[in-house]
């Protein structure tokens, strides 16, 4: 009996009431019925979002290990700025690791650019080693893709190994202290954005080695806990580093020569039963752009 009482008491408060429970007053063309003006409509769309992208080109390069292009003294690093990248102990602690890491302008050095055509040249420069090579365009091998690269988001760089396991000496890898044998293993650089600026942008490297099964994994991501479908990581934070580019600008990562092994031996060089083969990375900013997104007042109720 309660409860029809109630409902009686609530239906009568809306036959006195009427429309008056819906506040019109906040939104004119409810009350109004009139459409949405050209400045509503501009204010609503200004109010979209803006995101940054990156837009990279990377190339892997693998061409002999005695070839002059890569070496010192002769080769890409005579015509790189690796002095003014970062601090000296942090290129003192990548060179003792095996890495060296230079930054070409937007004119690339001769010795680079023969790499990235897949020239053979296997001595020092002259011009006639460049007409050489022009006729003979099957020296270094050489693949590449394009990466879009949001801001706040992360992608992966692969250093392809032939082989299908990796050994590592022991006391050499924090983690893997005892050494180890890591099965359907590949080498990566996780790449991600420390800052972004006008043209220009400071990306941090972090070398991962990926090995073991594809199974669903535990992983913790800034949007939450995730179950992705991926292999064992083992991060090398040891050999982690950042690097400010700008626009047109091209990082390379390659191999610096240490007498003992280190990650950039590693990473860099595969050993055959014929030679030995060095590879090196080139990322290129290409771009810094930001791309607005669309807000849209249709509301089409058939797509819920």
């Amino acid at each position: 009996m309660s409860r029809v009482i109630t409902c009686l008491l609530l239906l009568s408060l809306l036959s006195a009431s009427g429309c008056a429970l819906i506040d019109t007053e906040r939104n004119g063309s409810i009350s109004t019925g009139k459409p949405v003006s050209a400045d509503q409509l501009a204010e609503f769309q200004n109010d979209a979002p803006v995101r940054t992208i990156l837009r990279l080109n990377t190339s892997n390069v693998t061409t002999l290990a005695t070839d002059q292009r890569i070496r010192s003294g002769l080769g890409i690093w005579e015509e790189l700025d690796e002095s003014g990248l970062m601090s000296p102990e942090d290129r003192r602690r990548l060179n003792q690791s095996g890495l060296r890491v230079g930054v070409a302008g937007s004119t690339l050095p001769w010795a680079l650019t023969s790499l990235l055509r897949g020239e053979r040249v296997q001595s020092t420069p002259s011009s006639n080693d460049r007409a050489e090579a022009r006729r003979k365009p099957d020296g270094s091998i050489v693949f590449g893709t394009q990466l879009v690269l949001p801001s706040g988001s992360t992608s992966l760089i692969e250093i392809p190994s032939p082989g299908d396991s990796l050994l590592i000496p022991a006391g050499h890898i924090a983690g893997l202290k005892h050494g180890a044998e890591l099965r359907n293993a590949r080498c990566m650089f996780h790449v991600s954005t420390a800052e972004i600026g006008d043209g220009w942008v400071v990306i941090r490297f972090l070398p991962q080695i990926h090995h073991g099964e594809m199974s669903v994994r535990y992983s913790i991501a800034d949007s939450g806990e995730q179950l992705p479908v991926r292999q064992r990581i083992q991060p090398l934070y040891e050999q982690q580093f950042e690097l400010k580019l700008h626009t047109g600008e091209t990082a390379v990562i390659g191999y610096q020569k240490q007498d003992d092994w280190t990650v950039g031996r590693l990473m860099f060089q595969r050993e055959s039963l014929s030679s030995l083969n060095e590879q090196v990375v080139t990322i290129e900013l290409a771009a810094v752009e930001a791309v607005q997104g669309q807000k849209s007042v249709t509301v089409k109720y058939s797509n819920y």
